[in-house]
């Protein structure tokens, strides 16, 4: 049984990554901990309390940074609904948030499960800079890292054309955590859009007579609505790809490595990857191991298992 550790905006994909991993016999999730970005805090701090309710087994949920270290972009409400869950007037959720902060409790963690405890990523990278800050020991205590997050070729899906929301949210903290964190494994935006399956495929999925389906639906829908006003015909599900492959690293049919850097002069690039693919610019972090290509079936697969 694998130890995670889960850091998280919640947000519709990420509700679906997480039930991945509560769903999972080969992992136990050992804590979450909740970052402002798809939208507001007491908004992302109630949807992943909800989420646990759902678990089969109580997962500890604490609250985070609610801001970006310095400043990013606005949230995703326009996508995920107002609350993050797509307006759809759930109940409270019987899971009360911890009392430990997330960073420190994220910190306490990583002794307690030293060198066995595994990170999942699937928001803005607040929380774990301000964790390295405090702790700069602590990638030496994590097993595995896994960050959603990135554009690797520069094709985003932000206001600023050539970023990725949860790292353009806050370029700083990803430039730090970037900078001061060796292994990290990293699923990148353009990944998701390669393996995206149809929209049509999607809402068969979410047609089933499942509680978690119908659950999912109900979460969903003004999501769907932003993909069809918009002519998407394919769901980018960026946070469930990374899930599966924090659950299953031998899916990645190809992984590239080389160090990255994070754009962070105002501007139209603000908060881009940037990677140092021939070594010759001089970056100084470790690094990044990049994953290239999965089979698009095997994690439509997995997505539909969760259901």
């Amino acid at each position: 049984m694998k130890s995670w550790w889960v850091d998280t905006d919640p947000g519709v994909d990420d509700a679906w990554a997480l039930l991945m991993l509560l769903h999972s016999d080969a992992v136990r999730v050992e804590g979450i901990s909740v970052v402002g970005g798809n939208v507001g805090l007491e908004h992302t701090l109630r949807n992943a309390c909800r989420i646990v309710d759902r678990s089969t087994y109580p997962v500890p949920v604490h609250a985070g940074a609610a801001q970006p270290l310095i400043g990013g972009l606005p949230d995703a409400g326009f996508v995920h609904g107002d609350d993050g869950f797509g307006n759809a007037d759930l109940p409270p959720a019987s899971t009360v948030p911890q009392s430990v902060p997330a960073v420190q409790a994220l910190i306490e963690a990583s002794h307690r499960f030293a060198g066995e405890l595994n990170l999942l990523a699937l928001g803005p990278l607040t929380n774990l800079a301000l964790a390295i800050a405090l702790d700069p020991t602590l990638p030496s205590r994590c097993k595995r890292v896994v960050v959603m997050g990135g554009a690797i070729g520069a094709f985003g899906n932000t206001i600023v054309p050539s970023a990725e929301f949860n790292i353009a949210f806050d370029p700083e903290a990803a430039a730090m955590v970037f900078a001061r964190w060796p292994g990290i494994e990293l699923v990148d935006w353009e990944l998701t859009m390669a393996v995206a399956p149809l929209a049509s495929e999607v809402d068969e999925w979410l047609a089933r007579p499942r509680d978690t389906a119908r659950w999912l639906h109900g979460i969903t829908r003004p999501t769907a609505q932003f993909m069809v006003s918009n002519q998407f015909e394919r769901w980018t599900w960026a946070d469930p790809l990374a899930a599966w492959v924090a659950l299953q690293p031998q899916a990645v049919l190809q992984w590239s490595q080389a160090p990255i850097e994070v754009a962070l002069a105002q501007g139209p690039t603000r908060g881009q990857t940037v990677i140092d693919w021939h070594g010759m610019g001089g970056f100084r972090g470790p690094k990044v191991s990049m994953a290239r290509r999965v089979d698009p079936a095997g994690f439509h697969a997995a997505m539909q298992s969760v259901l």
